[in-house]
């Protein structure tokens, strides 16, 4: 089959912020990953469309045990992951694009709930149970190669791993953690407070498509969104995440956008 009538499937998640979110009218996944994608693909002229699947199917982290590839991507579910993180680990196993968030690896925190009734200092977790996303770049691991953390590596009974944003904020809501480990710019809502001076290094570029070694659609991803991102088409894109999107919590265009004013 010829590329031009290839199908470019894409794996996205539900992660409930202005990045990806399930549409209560429509049933459809929305927000700026989508489209993004969706003008990369029209510049690019390929014909491309979306699989909803759980994010352990593109990335998987399992309490103790070193992260590795999900079996979606493995198994050519689909062709791309959308949104990832350009990690050390994942390079091992997966190729990627270009990114198209200027997150960088300098941006992730311990949170806990709001006003700390836990007393959390990050300075020396021992004792302390962690939560984190499931398959996301802010990992145990992540946090074992901090050099100003005591406590680590976390013992497997303290590391508890969620499978949505809203069920790690019920979990920090409920005590089942004392903190738990995210990007601190995706996390601006009230019920969750970030505890100032650690900063953790977790990746190499910001948020990108990760897909197989074998795969060519950088080939393709990679100019497309070059042209886009000098277009009028990704200004307005980025605005959408609070005009369009807002009605979730999320970055904000500057936070996230390359060259946003």
């Amino acid at each position: 089959m010829n590329d031009d009538d290839k199908i470019w499937v894409m794996a996205i998640g539900h992660s409930a912020d202005n990045l990806e979110y399930i549409d209560e009218i429509s049933g459809q996944i929305k927000g700026f990953d989508v489209d993004i994608v969706n003008a990369v693909c029209k510049i690019a002229g390929k014909n491309c469309r979306f699989s909803a699947d759980v994010y352990t199917r593109c990335w998987n982290s399992e309490i103790g045990e070193t992260p590795r590839g999900g079996v979606g991507l493995y198994s050519g579910f689909y062709d791309a992951c959308t949104g990832w993180f350009h990690t050390h680990v994942r390079d091992r196993t997966f190729q990627f694009s270009d990114p198209f968030s200027t997150i960088q690896a300098d941006e992730f925190g311990f949170f806990v709930k709001s006003g700390n009734p836990r007393n959390f200092a990050y300075r020396d977790i021992s004792g302390k149970k962690i939560g984190f996303l499931d398959g996301f770049i802010a990992d145990e691991f992540c946090v074992a190669r901090q050099d100003n953390v005591q406590g680590v590596p976390i013992p497997p009974e303290n590391v508890m791993y969620y499978s949505s944003h809203d069920q790690l904020l019920a979990g920090i809501q409920n005590e089942e953690v004392d903190g738990f480990d995210a990007v601190v710019i995706l996390m601006n809502t009230d019920m969750v407070e970030v505890i100032p001076g650690f900063i953790a290094q977790c990746s190499i570029a910001g948020q990108s498509m990760m897909m197989r070694v074998d795969s060519t659609l950088w080939k393709w991803w990679n100019p497309a969104f070059a042209e886009l991102r000098a277009s009028p088409e990704y200004k307005r894109i980025c605005r959408d995440m609070l005009e369009q999107h807002g009605h979730f919590p999320g970055p904000r265009p500057e936070d996230h956008c390359f060259d946003y004013k």
